[in-house]
């Protein structure tokens, strides 16, 4: 096996890891989405996943943290008398999961064209946000979830 065969099979055991784990980021906003009904979703739940497209979901990724936020907020603020959120809507002008989402997405977008020690910087800053707004969709979904099985 030459130096090339070496690094390819590398390159390839790395990328299986990472797939993995952005394929169980995209179900939790698949499911998040699907947890919210129909007159409150941005978006069909199947079109998170256009975010693997290479290029194509760097773009993509603020267009899908939009609407799901937008499809929380929504969510939380349609009258329900089983709703387990307390009955308090949340401002129009709030956005869950939005703003640490944008954080991770920019961050991300910018760890491509920064140099050295900034791109170690930015990357990792973008990686800490990405899991706290993993997090965050995870506790969303879990409320979606119970809404859902109180009704």
């Amino acid at each position: 096996m030459n130096d090339y065969d070496t690094s390819a099979l590398i390159q390839l055991l790395l990328l299986i890891p990472f797939l993995a784990v952005a394929i169980l980021f995209l179900l939790t906003q698949h499911r998040t989405l699907a947890l919210v009904r129909l007159q409150n979703r941005q978006m069909p739940p199947g079109q998170v996943w256009l975010q693997l497209i290479p290029f194509f979901g760097l773009f993509w990724q603020f267009i899908v943290i939009k609407n799901i936020s937008f499809s929380i907020r929504d969510e939380l603020n349609t009258p329900d008398d089983d709703s387990i959120f307390g009955g308090d809507p949340i401002p129009t002008n709030e956005k869950p999961t939005y703003a640490i989402g944008i954080a991770y997405a920019v961050l991300f977008c910018i760890t491509i064209i920064m140099p050295g020690l900034l791109k170690s910087l930015t990357s990792l800053s973008g990686m800490v946000c990405w899991i706290v707004y993993w997090v965050q969709l995870s506790g969303y979904a879990r409320k979606l979830k119970q809404r859902t099985f109180l009704a």
